[in-house]
């Protein structure tokens, strides 16, 4: 039942997407056969992409390549008559150009699918010896309950460490002094850490049990609930969901249907995803008015218009008609959220302001490599593409107020200025990775939980690449212990 759900959701949002696109025509300026060509070409690529042979981080990175393209410039221009707020501009004059850009990385990314679903995706599973116990697994299946019990109980002390003094908190910087082997310990059991263990355990059960856990699975939930409302981020639903899938597919070679346990662990992921959003909203609204009422008593530490930029700060949110709320009203977390589901998303926006600009070459991208990370600095990305009036920085005894503006692998190839440069790394990135999927799943006995979870990180990674890139060996330390761990 849940497989024919799908495909007939997976062919439902293709017609809609087509409709919605049509409608869109409308309120663009350009060339339509343009539009109606990138259009096309990224709902092409997402329905392609999300196919039974696609790979893991072929279904997450298509999926995020279209909110940040498709998704996010044609409801920009039905909701904003076309100014994407990231974009830096009121509306971009160039804007055919940068779609035809726009058209060539869906085609690349379909034609590395292509490749993949041909010649690497081919007989990835394997087989494997259910008779062999690692001394892991038959300690976990014989305290099975008493070790979900305590893994629940740390779970819950680590996350609530971290809401109350802000450890690890997107667009918050605690600089309060901290042990920094236990910061980071931390900040790698949220990301990574628990959720490692969860893959582990969710998968031992289905091969030693031959069933899914509601108990189990719950808590592995929970857990990313938990650490991710902990870090005032709003990515849970992504989160969550590269553990539901694999798990589907897993529960199919089970005799017992597993439909009513994916219908009610759908149901429980949409009212937390709400419950998350909101909440966090609600929180990073509360910590900027705690900053900012600091800041106004320290006000001789600032220059008046810094001040003043502070002061009306409200996460980018517009205080206009476009913005959904008159000006002199107070942002809510309703406005915030609603302002997030459209602009969130990295991809055209970004594309449009390095597309512009005539800074772009490959001395630009090579100084942009070199970037590091600063507390109480703008970004490269922002300086150098003037962004930095739109990115207030405030510092207060307790934290800092630092939110960054990412451009995404693809407009930071495109610092070179090169399509052809973006179009080769392109395909290479989609080809290593998936190649890196299908050592993944050999090395770890074809757990295929931990695999998607996984490629949904490097997915995400890629995603919102472009600040600091030489510390990336700090996410390649990670994935290399969570691998150890798992291994």
């Amino acid at each position: 039942m849940i497989s024919k759900i799908y495909h007939f959701l997976r062919n439902f949002f293709f017609i809609l997407f087509i409709f919605i696109s049509l409608f869109s025509i409308n309120y663009y300026d350009g060339s339509v056969l343009v539009f109606l060509t990138y259009c096309f070409s990224f709902i092409l690529m997402l329905y392609y992409l999300t196919d039974k042979k696609a790979s893991y981080f072929e279904i997450f990175l298509s999926s995020y390549l279209f909110l940040g393209f498709w998704f996010k410039y044609v409801f920009s221009l039905i909701l904003y008559n076309g100014r994407i707020f990231d974009s830096g501009q009121e509306k971009s004059t160039n804007i055919d150009e940068i779609l035809v850009i726009g058209i060539i990385i869906a085609v690349v990314t379909i034609f590395a699918s292509f490749i993949n679903k041909k010649f690497i995706n081919k007989n990835s599973q394997i087989k494997i010896n259910l008779k062999i116990k690692t001394y892991f697994e038959k300690f976990y299946l014989n305290n099975r309950y008493k070790i979900l019990l305590s893994f629940f109980t740390i779970i819950v002390i680590v996350c609530s460490i971290n809401l109350n003094y802000g450890i690890y908190q997107r667009g918050f910087i605690s600089v309060i002094e901290n042990n920094f082997f236990l910061q980071n310990i931390m900040k790698w059991l949220m990301v990574f850490g628990f959720t490692t263990f969860s893959c582990f355990v969710i998968n031992v059960e289905i091969l030693n049990k031959k069933k899914i856990s509601y108990f189990t699975f719950l808590i592995s939930i929970l857990e990313i609930f938990i650490s991710y409302t902990s870090m005032l981020s709003r990515s849970f639903i992504i989160n969550a969901s590269s553990l539901l899938l694999p798990l589907y597919q897993k529960s199919l070679k089970l005799k017992k249907r597993s439909d009513m346990f994916f219908f009610n662990f759908f149901v429980i992921l949409i009212l937390l995803t709400i419950i998350s959003i909101f909440s966090v909203n609600h929180y990073r609204l509360i910590k900027l008015e705690i900053i900012k009422s600091e800041i106004k008593k320290q006000e001789m530490n600032y220059k008046k218009k810094d001040t003043k930029k502070i002061e009306e700060f409200v996460f980018q949110v517009p205080k206009n008609k476009a913005g959904d709320h008159k000006a002199e009203n107070k942002v809510t977390s309703n406005d915030v959220t609603k302002f997030v589901l459209v602009n969130r998303w990295i991809g055209i926006g970004s594309l449009i302001l390095v597309h512009s600009s005539d800074k772009t070459s490959f001395d630009l991208l090579k100084n942009a490599l070199q970037e590091s990370k600063t507390i109480n600095e703008n970004t490269f990305y922002e300086k150098t593409f003037n962004l930095a009036s739109l990115k207030p920085i405030a510092q207060t005894s307790s934290e800092i107020l630092k939110g960054n503006t990412l451009p995404g692998f693809i407009s930071f190839l495109y610092y070179s200025g090169n399509i052809f440069f973006l179009i080769i790394s392109l395909f290479l990135l989609i080809s290593i990775f998936n190649l890196f999927e299908k050592y993944l799943i050999r090395i770890t006995s074809n757990n295929l939980i931990y695999v998607c979870f996984i490629s949904n990180m490097i997915a995400t990674r890629l995603m919102h690449f472009g600040y600091a890139p030489r510390d990336s060996y700090l996410f390649i330390l990670s994935i290399f212990f969570s691998i150890v761990f798992i291994y």
